[in-house]
């Protein structure tokens, strides 16, 4: 190296400078430190600002919260979320304290049940059980503590409570005999007794009835409906429908089209005078008859077991004097149209059958109507199990003779409903009075202006009363109905004195065990139940691998999660039209089960080609039911055999088609892979404008897979093992009152006619993921 590129210091002939001027130098400098600082907060590359950081300053959460960047950087980030299209402005995510806040909570309820209704328990319920969406309402399901044992030993020992409320109560008002002929066509009297049965128009018993689509009987079967008269002297009278919620717009459409479509012309009318068309006066058959839903205007608790009594004694305080509770706006209101409550009258009855040790001792489906203390007053300071007083004996005749008066009450003037929810006492308010007011706990003082009284309604049930397969009065209790505002203060009340609750899978399996059918088939209720739990099941069963599926083609089970009943009628009869039925004529039920008894031949009857027989299933020996087991018809050396019988192997001819199917689909899946990594090796971007799949529809693909899995082109089913399909069971599973496996299915009516004499009560039953045939024995089930 040469000498002449030193500098002076090493003999260089270079000379530097003893200071250098820093404002000069940096700009000189200044195009290079731009070009770096744009380099760095502006880079081209993909990269986010956050990660230009050094690794051990990085945190998740600098990817949408720019607050967590260093100030210097902040808007650079804010700049890059801009151009990927999140708002500058982020909103702070408010505190839980802030949330839990009593005003905002209740936005935040109101906003949620916009959707789906909630009942005045829901908050208590959504705590404790699993929720989920029915008939438009969030109501409770079953239990967190998965203990159904335990239910089922409240409803047979002691006291298992629901909550539901989530029934339409509908109100008609108009003649006697006007709503009568109404409901003439839409029920029958071969079902049972009708609306204004003498049991039940004096209004001390609540009634139910079969409804039908007007003057289509006995197809379009709409649901069972619960009714009662409210008691007085005129021929104008008002009648309460409780409606399921699945039937409730049902029927008040039915209704409503009845109403509006009789009208009739009087033109014509003897008068003998030809009258313009514009003065013609038009007149409805049902005019002066009135429907008005009230749905939300009452809560209903419904209360099963013999304890059930039990407890509502210890909860309910009833009023005997009208003067210490006068200052109750309602009361007053009532004054004013003088009403008799005939309180004390009422109190005595009621501590007259306070000793009961079951309310299947009364009269069934009595109704009792009570004024009773704030349920806030008699709860006990622990959770304590209500036990029967049995001090004093009851007369027979207390329990045969109704007082006319007993089923009077003011919780049907809508006006006091009203009333009693605005000038309900909050908690707070409730628990200051009694702290400020009463020194010794308990105290309770009927004069206080406070103190407000409660009409309610106490309806009885009667429970199973079928001695055939059941034992009667299993599932007895009360129901209980009160106004809006009041269903949590009861709800706690019964509670603490030892009510178990229960939610849906309770009245579901309440209703099996007490061998009733619960959402019939010929409903439309029934027919989108079944359809929501086939598709559910559907889900569950092609999530499984295809290895640890149940292959049902090979079993001979065309239909694993639905009842296919319109095919099965076609297969038994000439049911071209594809319309369905169930028997509740109760004298042709009659008939059968006799028939049955006596070894009789079963008679032919009209429409037999679309009907269907209710039937309880007993195992005669060993063996499972569960839900959609095929009910089969028997031989005569299926009876008698000692070997169990076996449905065969059969083939599938659909495996080779899927397995070809799957490999095609990981051929294209693979080449789809291929070019994806070609184009991101050259950088090549495409923008393709397909349309979006909905997720919760499946592929053309998986739909294909599905069909073949589960065949959805079979039209007849009667015949695909080696036995005669008659028959499905729609609830199967352990009886804890039977104490033994035990069913409830249809069969169609046709298929009962082919049985032996000798075995009319014979059948076979085969579960959907089992090849063995069991034998088992079947009652008529005859509506309640």
């Amino acid at each position: 190296m040469e000498s002449g590129e030193f500098d002076a210091a090493l003999g260089g002939p270079e000379n530097l400078p003893h200071s250098a001027n820093s404002l000069k130098f940096a700009a000189s400098r200044s195009v290079e430190i731009a070009a770096m600082t744009e380099s760095i907060l502006r880079p081209s590359k993909t990269k986010l600002i956050f990660q230009s950081l050094p690794v051990h300053m990085r945190r998740r959460v600098m990817s949408h919260n720019c607050k967590r960047l260093p100030k210097r950087l902040r808007e650079s980030q804010l700049e890059q979320l801009k151009k990927s299209g999140i708002s500058r402005q982020q909103k702070r995510k408010p505190s839980r304290k802030h949330r839990r806040r009593k005003t905002n909570l209740l936005e935040e309820y109101n906003r949620r049940q916009r959707r789906n209704i909630w009942l005045e328990t829901h908050i208590w319920h959504a705590k404790r059980f699993h929720m989920v969406e029915r008939w438009g309402h969030r109501l409770a399901y079953r239990s967190c503590d998965k203990a159904f044992r335990a239910c089922y030993r409240a409803s047979s020992a002691h006291c298992l409570m629901q909550d539901i409320s989530y029934y339409t109560p509908i109100q008609i008002k108009g003649p006697v005999d006007t709503i009568k002929d109404l409901f003439n066509n839409i029920t029958d009297n071969s079902c049972g007794l009708g609306i204004c049965a003498k049991a039940y128009i004096n209004g001390n018993r609540e009634g139910t009835i079969n409804l039908y689509k007007p003057n289509c009987y006995p197809y379009d079967f709409i649901g069972q409906i619960d009714f009662l008269w409210i008691s007085s002297d005129n021929s104008y009278k008002e009648m309460w429908l409780f409606v399921h919620p699945s039937q409730a717009k049902i029927v008040e459409n039915v209704l409503t089209e009845l109403i509006s479509k009789s009208s009739t012309d009087l033109s014509n009318v003897d008068s003998g005078e030809n009258l313009p068309a514009k003065r013609r006066k038009i007149s409805t058959k049902y005019s002066e008859v009135k429907i008005k839903p009230m749905a939300g205007i009452f809560n209903r608790i419904r209360l099963t077991g013999p304890k059930s009594h039990a407890v509502l004694v210890h909860s309910l305080k009833c009023v005997d004097n009208i003067e210490n509770v006068q200052s109750n706006n309602w009361i007053q209101h009532l004054m004013n149209k003088e009403v008799n409550l005939l309180l004390k009258e009422k109190k005595e009855y009621w501590e007259q059958i306070s000793s009961l040790t079951s309310p299947s001792q009364l009269s069934p489906r009595l109704i009792i109507g009570l004024v009773i203390k704030d349920p806030r007053w008699s709860r006990p300071a622990k959770r304590t199990k209500a036990q029967n007083n049995y001090i004093t004996s009851i007369d027979a005749e207390t329990l045969i003779n109704v007082p006319p008066y007993l089923s009077s009450s003011p919780l049907w003037d809508t006006s006091v409903c009203d009333i009693i929810k605005e000038q309900k006492i909050t908690n707070a308010k409730f628990i200051e009075h009694v702290t400020k007011t009463h020194f010794v706990p308990g105290e309770i003082n009927e004069d206080d202006p406070t103190l407000q009284c409660i009409p309610i309604i106490l309806v009885q049930r009667p429970g199973s009363q079928n001695s055939d397969y059941k034992k009667i009065g299993y599932g007895c209790g009360w129901d209980i109905i009160i106004p809006s505002g009041y269903g949590l203060p009861f709800w706690l009340t019964l509670i603490m004195f030892g009510a178990r609750s229960g939610g849906l899978r309770e009245t579901e399996n309440l209703a099996f065990e007490m061998g009733q059918c619960y959402l019939p088939p010929d409903s439309e209720a029934g027919r989108l139940e079944e359809i929501r739990i086939e598709s559910e099941l559907k889900e569950k069963y092609f999530r499984r691998p295809p290895s640890k599926r149940v292959n049902f083609v090979k079993l001979a089970v065309p239909y694993p999660f639905i009842c296919p009943w319109k095919i099965l009628l076609k297969d038994w009869g000439n049911n071209v039209e594809g319309k369905m039925f169930v028997l509740r004529d109760k004298k042709v039920l009659d008939t059968l089960q006799d028939c049955i008894n006596n070894k009789k031949k079963v008679p032919k009857i009209e429409n037999s080609d679309t009907c269907l027989v209710p039937i309880y299933i007993k195992m005669q020996g060993k063996g499972n039911l569960t839900k959609y087991s095929t009910i089969c018809l028997p031989l005569v050396k299926d009876i008698s055999a000692s070997e169990e019988l076996m449905e065969p192997h059969h083939e599938d001819p659909n495996t080779k088609l899927r397995k070809q199917k799957r490999l095609e689909r990981q051929k294209l899946l693979k080449q789809r892979r291929r070019k994806r990594i070609k184009l991101r090796k050259k950088q090549i971007v495409i923008n393709q404008k397909t349309k979006r799949r909905n997720k919760t529809e499946p592929s053309e693909y998986v739909k294909a897979m599905r069909e073949l899995w589960l065949p959805s082109n079979i039209e007849s089913i009667r015949n695909m093992g080696i036995r005669e399909v008659m028959g499905y069971v729609t609830q199967g599973a352990f009886s804890f009152s039977e104490a033994n496996i035990r069913g409830i299915g249809y069969i169609a009516y046709n298929a009962i006619m082919t049985l032996d004499d000798h075995y009319l009560n014979k059948v076979l039953v085969r579960c959907t993921t089992s090849k063995k045939y069991r034998l088992a024995n079947i009652h008529i089930i005859k509506p309640p």
